[in-house]
């Protein structure tokens, strides 16, 4: 569900209800955060917000830690992004999952949690993977498994892709219907576009997603505020998000 505001709202910490929970109070001086790896950068006006009223300080880091090396957020992480990127593809093309057949392309725990969701959802799930571990658990999962060269056939009626495990593999390589739900998703906006949020690629036609970060200028998402939220919490938690103790899994779990 979206928010009806276009920026980021006051009252910042109950839109944020993990991170509050992990705050004991807003902190009078800029407490500086910074994360690495690739996630975007958080947006000028949430940054801006973070700061006026949570006291915190966030910066992208390239040398930082990436949060999705944490077992603990990457959970979280993977299924809010396989639920915003599967209600954006429905949404922005009017297709209709369950009964169809997606790819997905690549590997991580974004494919696995696409997987279950699809299948929920009552579509037939292809995975395009060429890690032999993946192959292994996404077989005895009884999801058909394909080669990643495979995405250049266009067999099935719409392919996602993940972000990782496809190095040789451009957009404009994967036939038909494509939805990149990488982290930073690519840029098509130089394509055609025959239609809102679809661009034509050589083979087909890309979706655009949206960024699994609130950006500045357009309404934030449930999705986005949850992965903010979750993003933020792993950022000040004692301990980091993967304490034994459990903190930061409790605080996130709904």
């Amino acid at each position: 569900m979206s928010s009806t505001h276009p920026a980021p709202p006051h009252g910042l910490a109950d839109a944020l209800p993990a991170t509050r929970r992990l705050l004991a109070a807003p902190s009078p001086s800029a407490r500086p955060l910074s994360y690495g790896g690739s996630l975007p950068a958080l947006s000028p006006g949430w940054r801006s917000a973070l700061r006026d009223e949570l006291g915190l300080e966030v910066a992208y880091d390239e040398n930082a830690v990436d949060p999705l090396s944490s077992r603990v957020f990457d959970v979280v992480y993977s299924r809010l992004r396989a639920e915003q990127v599967v209600l954006a593809l429905s949404a922005r093309t009017n297709l209709t999952l369950a009964g169809s057949t997606v790819r997905i392309v690549g590997d991580s725990s974004l494919a696995t949690a696409l997987t279950a969701l699809l299948r929920r959802l009552g579509a037939s799930v292809v995975r395009s993977t060429d890690d032999p571990v993946e192959r292994l658990t996404a077989t005895l999962d009884g999801v058909r498994v394909e080669d990643v060269a495979a995405a250049t056939s266009g067999s099935t009626h719409s392919a996602i892709l993940t972000g990782v495990g496809y190095d040789a593999l451009g957009i404009d390589d994967v036939a038909g219907l494509v939805a990149d739900a990488s982290p930073r998703p690519a840029d098509a906006s130089p394509a055609a576009s025959p239609r809102p949020f679809v661009r034509t690629t050589s083979k087909g036609s890309l979706v655009e997603m949206p960024s699994p970060l609130p950006v500045d200028g357009a309404a934030p998402t449930s999705a986005q505020r949850r992965i903010l939220d979750a993003l933020i919490a792993a950022l000040v938690v004692d301990g980091g998000p993967d304490d034994p103790r459990g903190v930061y899994a409790r605080a996130v779990t709904p």
